[in-house]
């Protein structure tokens, strides 16, 4: 929830003012008026409106980030899909289910990742969000990232064991960011990504070695 102090020659554009300032339907906010303005007389004495505005953004990014994806698989063509929705605090997936999923995830998550990235770009999501808006297709993301977060864990504790260098297979920005992520609790190892282009390896290195 946010809250805003807003001034206007009446009450109305004050209003006006900020749902246009901010894009956002007139549905989503509380107003309570603290100055109702006067015109004044003959130019003096005239006072703005004010008013403060309560406005739910977590709600708003919800029900606008499912309408934004929708949009988005229409336009590109898809008909026949259902988006669930999956709360679980932080994160609210948008989980894309359909016949065309192989289409929708693309090779190595590539249209996925895309997918993300639009709706992030059209929603306008402030990085102090309290909630974190994920696309997936068929609970792909999920499968997927649990898999390799796993395959990684092993391997970064036989390289804590050997002191040898290892390896996993190349994967697109979105899979890398969650297991470098995954594998920053493990002491006595590092991970480093190499490759061209958004699809790159990322190494499991011991911690002392440059």
């Amino acid at each position: 929830m946010k809250y805003y102090e807003v001034e206007g020659s009446t009450v109305d554009e004050a209003i006006n003012n900020f749902l246009i300032q901010h894009k956002i339907p007139r549905e989503y906010i509380e107003i309570e008026i603290i100055e109702k303005g006067s015109k004044g007389l003959f130019g003096f004495g005239k006072k703005n409106a004010k008013i403060k505005i309560k406005f739910d953004d977590n709600e708003y990014l919800k029900r606008r980030s499912k309408v934004i994806l929708a949009e988005i698989l229409e336009k590109a063509g898809f008909e026949d899909f259902h988006i669930e929705v999956i709360e679980d605090y932080p994160y609210y997936t948008l989980n894309i289910q359909s016949p065309d999923s192989s289409l929708l995830i693309g090779k190595m998550g590539q249209t996925l990742e895309a997918l993300q990235f639009l709706v992030e770009r059209l929603l306008n999501v402030d990085e102090k969000s309290d909630i974190k808006i994920l696309v997936d297709v068929e609970n792909y993301r999920k499968r997927v990232i649990e898999d390799l977060k796993n395959r990684a864990i092993e391997l970064a504790n036989k390289v804590k064991k050997t002191r040898r260098v290892e390896k996993l297979p190349p994967m697109i920005p979105m899979v890398r960011k969650e297991i470098h992520t995954a594998l920053k609790s493990i002491s006595g190892v590092r991970t480093e990504s190499y490759g061209d282009g958004n699809i790159k390896t990322i190494y499991i290195i011991p911690e002392d070695i440059k």
